[in-house]
């Protein structure tokens, strides 16, 4: 008999201690794929959408990693949103209220506004445009993006389908 009426298998091991280990290999590989690190790009059929995003007031050291391109992510979901083709500098500007209640406008010493290009394949709306990842991007909207070098939050500059 393979199984006795103790319940061993071949009188030597028990079921339940190896559906207990089969459990935990299967835990082990599903934790080990989810935050290996690895990112999986999914590209689906649909238009070409560029997209720009403005990044406020960032360093130098922003600036270069950014410069570096590749693929570019959304920090919160870990969703590719596409490749950066191009990235473009301006100085760095913000408005300060003024004891009077004017503004003045302010340059940081050192601070790049940068404006930062992505192409992916996604879908079109009524409403605005949706990565392949059906993540929402309208002009204005703010995402928190990560890229290889960098992190930074953003928001969508200009976005039209091409």
């Amino acid at each position: 008999m393979i199984i006795n009426k103790d319940g061993k298998l071949f009188g030597k091991i028990s079921i339940i201690d190896i559906a207990a280990v089969l459990i935990i290999i299967v835990l082990i590989v599903g934790i080990a794929s989810r935050f290996s690190g690895k990112s999986n790009v999914v590209v689906s059929s649909g238009e070409k959408i560029k997209c720009t995003f403005l990044v406020k007031n960032v360093r130098t050291y922003t600036v270069d990693a950014l410069e570096k391109k590749g693929p570019m992510f959304d920090k919160t979901s870990k969703e590719y949103i596409g490749e950066i083709v191009d990235v473009r500098q301006t100085e760095g500007k913000y408005k300060v209220n003024m004891a009077d209640g004017s503004f003045k406008e302010a340059i940081p010493e050192e601070r790049y506004n940068v404006y930062v290009t992505v192409e992916f394949m996604g879908k079109s709306g009524s409403n605005g445009f949706y990565t392949a990842a059906n993540k929402f991007l309208g002009a204005g909207t703010s995402t928190n993006i990560t890229t290889k070098y960098a992190e930074c939050g953003a928001s969508v500059y200009s976005i039209e389908a091409e």
